[in-house]
């Protein structure tokens, strides 16, 4: 069987394995503050967790299409690159519902947040089977983590914790523009692998943010907006 694409296969499955095992990382620690009655960082965290797992399945699936892509019937093929698009939907979604836990909003507001970020996941997915495209799984992306760094900035102050998040988000936008640049360091490695080497740095990044909230308390909660 032929590879047409080896080194995009490689990055995009080793991204799979690095998504995929900090996911579990980050699964067993918000159940251990679930166990510890420290119910939000624990939602916080499982949104988190699901982000990953979502970003690994799209990575392996990714990864399978370009590798692939010729071997397979084209039915598969475009099954797999619709999964492709769907799983970083549902990343960008579980980033939202993430933020959203940063807990400045009044409860009536988070439900009608909730249910906003719902119906547009919902919409989306929809609007990605019929334009496949992976540009637009990217605007999900980045829209997602303008929500991220929007809620980070207004609920909390600037801790350990923000710093890398946003500097994850920084790197994964530099990752996006790369890709779309089309820049490559060379003819069997080109801009989809740079995109997946530094896309892993973000990941790490983001992983060291989410993961180290727990370790701060949360901000108080703004004048007229406490949760009941």
């Amino acid at each position: 069987m032929t590879i047409s694409e080896p080194a995009t296969l490689i990055t995009d499955y080793l991204l799979a394995i690095l998504t995929g095992a900090l996911a579990q990382r980050i699964w067993r620690k918000s159940r251990d503050d679930m166990e510890s009655d420290r119910a939000e960082t624990g939602e916080w965290l499982r949104w988190w967790a699901a982000a990953f797992a979502a970003s690994a399945v799209a990575g392996v699936t990714g990864g399978t299409v370009h590798g692939f892509q010729y071997a397979l019937a084209p039915s598969v093929i475009r099954a797999l690159w619709i999964l492709t698009l769907e799983s970083l939907l549902i990343a960008a979604y579980s980033v939202v519902r993430a933020a959203l836990t940063l807990g400045w909003m009044g409860q009536r507001a988070l439900r009608r947040a909730k249910l906003t970020a719902a119906l547009g996941a919902v919409a989306y997915a929809l609007w990605l089977t019929w334009s496949p495209v992976f540009l637009w799984a990217m605007v999900a992306y980045g829209g997602a983590f303008v929500v991220l760094v929007g809620f980070q900035l207004r609920a909390r102050p600037l801790d350990a914790s923000g710093r890398l998040l946003l500097g994850g988000v920084a790197v994964s936008l530099a990752a996006a523009a790369i890709q779309q640049s089309g820049v490559s360091l060379h003819r069997h490695f080109n801009h989809n692998d740079l995109y997946h080497v530094v896309q892993a740095m973000s990941v790490w990044l983001l992983f060291r943010g989410a993961i180290s909230r727990g370790r701060y308390s949360s901000a108080p909660s703004l004048p007229g907006t406490s949760r009941p």
